[in-house]
């Protein structure tokens, strides 16, 4: 068994506002969510809950061991729900399963209706008597370690890629394949939110984009995430004299709109969908500071 790279980036805003030896003979993917570590405590424990939740992660590491791509079953995924259209062919389903405790969190792509890939993230009871017993229930299902436990990607190698083949002589940094994929949140916009705090992706953008060259510029902007599609549109349009092909690249920006013409926001608390274009241009007449940050 092995793991492949480990996203260790976190920031405050995740979408809605003891060594453990892993059993599982895969390779994936993690991403950073959570220190298990919480001072709150209740005054007593519910078994009954705590039966729910062995139960259900037990079969669940039984599905992954047998076939990881296989959890519509166990998640009781509807294909026809309420899905976020990413453009291309690709979909997104965010959504929970919760029994006892804890709920497991899972963000699924799908291409022409097919799971291709996802993300699962746990949820650590906030009663830190649990915490041990907790552990042990997600071993094998999450990588656990230093007081941390990390996302579970599946396939995420392929979300990683650009939409098209795009021939070049560098390799994207972690940050960078992170922001390529739709796991780094495709709301476009800046921050929102009860904290009104930056997004994920837009804070990778903003810290990559001090040094960012065209080529890598180009490449994002065939992501399968489309906010960071939008992000590198702005950035192109910040910084024009440094690209040498504006003809094809304003080609793209006008299929990528009439792709996508609408792009899922937040604004303060409320989510809503507003026109790509008119977005971007927004975004590309407003100011920053010298830290890229929106005054």
């Amino acid at each position: 068994m092995k793991f492949k790279h480990i996203y260790i980036l976190i920031f405050a805003l995740l979408v809605s506002c003891k060594r453990d030896e892993l059993n599982v003979t895969t390779d994936f993917n993690s991403k950073l969510i959570s220190e298990y570590i919480d001072p709150y405590e209740l005054d007593s424990i519910n078994e009954s809950w705590v039966k729910e939740d062995s139960l259900f992660l037990s079969d669940l590491k039984k599905v992954l061991k047998k076939d990881e791509r296989n959890i519509v079953d166990i998640f009781k995924i509807d294909k026809k729900d309420r899905k976020t259209n990413l453009g291309f062919g690709y979909e997104q389903i965010e959504a929970s399963m919760g029994k006892g405790y804890v709920s497991i969190f899972y963000n699924v792509l799908l291409k022409d209706g097919q799971i291709i890939s996802y993300e699962l993230s746990p949820q650590i009871p906030r009663n830190k008597l649990l915490t041990e017993r907790y552990l042990n229930l997600y071993s094998g299902i999450f990588k656990i370690e230093d007081n941390r436990i990390y996302n579970r990607y599946y396939n995420i190698e392929e979300m990683e890629n650009p939409l098209m083949d795009i021939k070049s002589d560098f390799v994207l940094n972690e940050n960078l394949r992170f922001l390529m994929t739709p796991f780094s949140g495709t709301r476009y916009g800046y921050y929102g939110g009860e904290a009104n705090s930056i997004f994920t992706n837009r804070a990778i953008f903003s810290k990559e984009s001090k040094s960012m060259s065209s080529e890598i510029c180009q490449t994002l902007m065939y992501s399968k995430n489309p906010s960071t599609r939008l992000m590198a549109f702005e950035h192109y349009m910040k910084n024009k004299s440094e690209f040498k092909n504006s003809e094809l690249i304003d080609n793209w920006i006008d299929k990528v709109y009439s792709e996508l013409p609408t792009i899922v926001t937040l604004e303060g608390c409320m989510v809503t969908s507003r026109n790509s274009k008119k977005l971007v241009s927004e975004y590309v007449k407003r100011k920053t500071n010298a830290n890229n940050v929106y005054n």
